[in-house]
């Protein structure tokens, strides 16, 4: 459910703009070369002992222009035309379309520029298989920049404040199943293996389990203040050193919790 609001919040993003807080230098592109710059390296480096250092080089720098090319249409037209306007069936049939271009586009240059220029053997011009590794070899390109775009875009929503959903809580009380949103808790008593859980509105529910159990289910505005209560932090009106005022009530405060611990994140 999380990622599935996280997914259409994504859709309202503009991809075009400009995340300065995620480039080197707060420069665009500074960042893409050093980008490129290390992918060339680091795969050169990898193929070098199957191809030898010269050849590997020389290899990835044939590859490397169809590789940019597709991450490029991928990343600028077809993320913001379609993945981001929630046509997912358009961008899938794009990404095809610019993976079997430039899959054929980069087995030309292999052909051409690696296996005749170098005189090794050398397979059909399209054979079949070899647009097909051209093709996977592209994706797992795009797929690398696609991760690292999706994570700039995932920061920034982060640093917009996007909420993300928050769990409903389970709880069984007098035969029901009850759920309940954690921000209309105002705080929660345990006696034994029962707790009694007090609502805004007034009302309370009292169920068979024990603070330690319900302590997990609780996010991180929910503090034990004391071994017989916890309290919503959002609703915290007032404290001192003995107790904690919630709405119209008065919670004992535990002698280990500090000033800090009082306040929200």
């Amino acid at each position: 459910m999380m990622t599935q609001s996280l997914f259409k919040s994504l859709f309202r993003l503009d991809l075009k703009r400009t995340y300065s807080n995620y480039y080197l230098f707060n420069s665009r592109i500074v960042t893409h070369v050093a980008f490129w710059l290390a992918y060339y390296i680091s795969f050169s480096l990898i193929w070098s002992g199957r191809y030898g250092l010269y050849g590997s080089f020389y290899l990835e720098f044939i590859l490397l222009p169809m590789r940019m090319a597709a991450t490029y249409l991928v990343i600028y037209w077809a993320m913001p035309r379609f993945l981001l306007t929630a046509k997912l069936l358009a961008f899938l049939l794009s990404l095809a379309g610019i993976l079997l271009i430039c899959g054929l586009f980069q087995r030309l240059s292999i052909y051409f520029f690696y296996e005749e220029f170098l005189a090794i053997s050398q397979t059909a011009l399209f054979n079949p298989q070899a647009i097909f590794r051209s093709m996977l070899l592209i994706n797992t390109t795009v797929m690398l920049a696609m991760t690292i775009k999706f994570y700039g875009l995932y920061q920034e929503l982060k640093q917009q404040g996007v909420a993300e959903p928050v769990s409903l809580i389970e709880l069984k009380s007098d035969r029901r199943m009850h759920l309940i949103h954690p921000d209309d808790i105002s705080h929660i008593q345990g006696l034994g293996n029962y707790v009694t859980i007090h609502l805004l509105d007034g009302s309370e529910l009292t169920s068979y389990t024990t603070l330690k159990n319900l302590m997990q289910q609780l996010p991180e505005q929910f503090l034990r203040v004391h071994k017989s209560h916890i309290i919503n932090k959002q609703h915290l009106k007032s404290y001192n050193n003995e107790d904690l005022q919630i709405g119209n009530k008065t919670i004992p405060r535990g002698k280990d919790i500090e000033d800090a611990d009082l306040k929200l994140q």
